[in-house]
């Protein structure tokens, strides 16, 4: 049973207004007890003191190089063993064809690589990957990995985690996207089949990276087999390496989606969460967070335009990016299409707010007026 009083929300919502961090059963508490109208007014009160009106977008691409994965998580619906027909890994030229093709018709500013832990695959096709792009693309920036895709690099060639992004920095890599964070607890990852202790690891893979300045991005997955302490202890552990570094640029809370998973044959997992659960992430999220982490994305890959703008009223401040050929969540069954940057903008200007256009980096380099 949560302690605190429904009395004391005053309390907590003044020292969140502060900037000071919440505690674990505070955090609880406005997972399981606060209304979500309360909670969507202090977060939109607390990034209106970070970033006011204004709304950040990236002209992105998605690019999923290879969908060969030998982790299978059970939550993943785009893996494939390489035994399939569909399994695929793709060359260095024509992902910097593919890129370079799509940047000549729409300017992308931010290339987001990743695809699974495909065994076959060394340090040097990622390097020699990396340097292709660049050469073909210089002004891109690429946003490129998960921790599990890092962490099997420095297995498979008996390399410290430090050495292969030194390298695959020298070789091109900007940031680090926060894919595989999911949720940090060893029992809610031991269902969804990570390793063991794989929170940790990244964790530990991002700690490394910020220690050596590379900056990357922090993510979380709910609406699974979590609770809200498993919440709670997701996001004060990411605060916890924040004020350490401050190598975190963005977070994004996105809700699982359960289509062609293997959580949903087994029934663990029957349907995706509705849109209040997104809201209350949103929202607490910012609260937790504060300007510690001062973007907050609005999701709406998984939830939809219209989501994505009410996300922005409960504490977002970073639509995220347009989307040019993602795989992954088309492989759950949910169509999600290519969205440009003309929509982001005319979405966010509906609801009275300021697109502003950034780089790879959250440098802003244009304000639509």
């Amino acid at each position: 049973m949560i302690s605190i009083e429904k009395s004391q929300m005053d309390s907590i919502s003044e020292r969140a207004i502060r900037g000071e961090i919440l505690d674990r059963d505070e955090i609880a508490y406005l997972y399981d007890e606060v209304d979500i109208k309360t909670l969507g007014i202090l977060g939109r009160k607390i990034t209106d003191s970070i970033t006011g009106r204004q709304v950040s977008f990236v002209s992105n691409m998605i690019l999923n190089y290879t969908n060969i994965c030998n982790v299978r998580c059970n939550f993943c619906a785009f893996y494939r063993t390489g035994m399939e027909e569909d399994a695929y890994t793709m060359s260095a030229i024509d992902v910097a064809k593919r890129v370079k093709t799509f940047n000549d018709s729409y300017g992308i500013r931010q290339l987001l690589i990743q695809g699974g832990v495909n065994p076959e695959l060394s340090l040097e096709y990622y390097t020699n990957l990396f340097r292709t792009i660049k050469q073909m693309v210089p002004e891109i920036g690429i946003n490129g990995l998960s921790t599990s895709e890092i962490s099997y690099i420095s297995k498979k060639e008996k390399m410290s985690v430090e050495d292969v992004l030194v390298a695959l920095r020298e070789s091109g890599l900007e940031t680090i996207p926060g894919a595989g964070a999911e949720i940090f607890a060893d029992d809610v990852r031991k269902i969804l089949r990570r390793p063991p202790h794989s929170g940790q690891q990244w964790l530990d893979v991002m700690e490394t990276a910020h220690r050596i300045g590379i900056k990357t991005s922090s993510t979380m997955m709910f609406g699974h087999v979590e609770n809200s302490y498993h919440k709670a202890d997701h996001l004060l552990s990411l605060l916890k390496l924040q004020l350490k570094y401050n190598g975190f640029l963005s977070f994004t809370p996105w809700n699982f989606e359960p289509g062609n998973t293997e959580l949903e044959r087994e029934g663990l997992v029957t349907s995706r969460v509705g849109g209040e659960e997104v809201l209350r992430n949103i929202a607490i999220s910012r609260i937790v967070l504060n300007r510690h982490i001062p973007i907050i994305q609005s999701s709406w890959l998984t939830n939809g335009v219209e989501m994505g703008q009410i996300a922005l009223m409960f504490g977002a401040n970073d639509w995220g990016g347009t989307i040019y050929d993602e795989r992954v969540i088309p492989a759950t069954g949910k169509q999600v299409g290519n969205l440009r940057k003309e929509t982001i903008i005319r979405s966010i200007k509906s609801i009275g707010m300021i697109p502003v256009e950034r780089d790879n980096n959250y440098k802003i380099i244009k304000t639509y007026i």
